[in-house]
């Protein structure tokens, strides 16, 4: 018997603004209900690691989405993915995370898909001086100085690049992947 695959869930607009209100201990029991194992939350935002003996990273997401919108009512995308995923795109980071917490804040957007030629573009017409953007395939990278924090402009990144997505902060990722270690 293969050895059960390891995942990150990231479900999009959990417990925020105080909209999508869900108890992590509802939502492991939501997971585990539909066969996954070794399940466990990692702050209050939608990040569920947990073990599945199927290793198709699409399915998985589809059974959530479809689990969580009939339990719950949860109409958002649930994006799955695997240790070597998210390993990756912390790589690809081309913002500097070693002087992140000193000068300025990280985000990584995981995007349903990658956006084309023309939504890339759109999205680099809106970079000024408080943010600057990166795309690596499907992530969206975005920075600002801590300076801009509390004043920077708020921009619709899913409308501008065309495809949905979900942020995490550059901590939240770090702290994801060592726990998915």
């Amino acid at each position: 018997m293969a050895a059960p695959h390891r995942f990150v869930a990231l479900l999009r607009a959990i417990n925020v603004g105080g909209h999508g209100i869900v108890k992590m201990a509802d939502l492991r029991a939501h997971f585990e209900s539909i066969g996954l194992t070794e399940v466990a939350t990692y702050i209050q935002s939608g990040n569920v690691l947990f073990s599945s003996k199927d290793g198709d990273e699409r399915r998985i997401a589809e059974r959530l989405e479809k689990k969580l919108g009939s339990s719950l009512g949860y109409r958002g995308l649930v994006f799955v993915l695997s240790p070597e995923e998210l390993k990756r795109a912390a790589e690809k980071n081309p913002f500097d995370p070693e002087r992140l917490d000193a000068e300025q804040r990280c985000h990584l957007m995981f995007l349903s898909g990658e956006p084309d030629s023309a939504h890339r573009k759109a999205l680099m017409a809106v970079q000024g001086e408080e943010y600057r953007f990166a795309i690596r395939e499907k992530v969206l990278y975005y920075a600002y100085s801590r300076t801009f924090e509390g004043g920077r402009r708020t921009i619709n990144f899913e409308k501008i690049l065309g495809v949905a997505g979900t942020s995490r902060s550059w901590t939240v990722v770090k702290k994801l992947i060592e726990l998915l270690e």
